[in-house]
């Protein structure tokens, strides 16, 4: 395969029915190569998959594949905009899930909320934690809350290769909210205080169908 379209090794963790969006970004990382001046920029998924995912960089041709995202990093020698498509055919293998990353959640029911964490101090274990958290948050939003997605990331700087605090606290504080096709779409800020050097604030989107109570 064209060294400019790689797969990548990414699962279905647990009892989910698709892949994560932190496995796709975390793995693509890996093939962006991290050093101290490697920041995840943004990240945007139009649909979410099930299926093995093909990280596309240059704008490799991949013929109809599918694509369900992609993702741009900030690296020394500019920015990198990464694609990610869909692999037709089998599900991703699935592997057993890993315990929760964030406890003592508090929310208002409306999109704003507070989490203690404590993770590996990586990239991908800091994705995890805030995409729970948020996911968590959104979970509390009503009764009814089904098929809860995290879509984007804007306005980011997340490095690749840096120790991120082991410990500490995540903030959500909702900005933009909207209806479109029956889901409500969402855009918060989330803030992070830690035992290390935090990264600053971010936007970040989810999306879900909240029924009537």
């Amino acid at each position: 395969m064209d060294v400019t379209v790689q797969p990548l090794n990414v699962y279905i963790r647990g009892t989910r029915d698709y892949v994560q969006g932190s496995q796709i970004l975390a793995r693509t990382a890996e093939l962006v190569g991290a050093d101290d001046s490697t920041l995840l920029a943004s990240a945007k998924f139009t649909q979410i998959t099930e299926r093995e995912v093909l990280a596309v960089f240059d704008d490799a041709d991949v013929g109809g594949a599918l694509e369900i995202g992609r993702a741009q990093f900030v690296t020394a020698a500019g920015r990198q905009t990464v694609r990610f498509c869909e692999v037709a055919g089998d599900k991703a293998p699935p592997i057993e899930d890993v315990p929760r990353v964030t406890a003592n959640l508090e929310t208002d029911g409306k999109g704003t909320g507070s989490t203690t964490f404590a993770i590996a101090g990586t990239f991908e274990s800091y994705l995890v934690a805030i995409i729970e958290f948020v996911k968590a948050v959104h979970a509390q939003r009503g009764e009814h809350v089904t098929d809860i997605w995290f879509t984007a990331l804007m306005g980011a700087r997340l490095p690749l290769d840096a120790s991120y605090p082991r410990a500490g606290t995540l903030r959500v504080a909702p900005k933009i909210e909207r209806v479109v096709d029956g889901r409500l779409q969402t855009l918060s800020l989330v803030d992070t205080e830690g035992d290390g050097n935090a990264p600053p604030q971010f936007q970040i989107c989810f999306s879900c169908v909240v029924g009537n109570d």
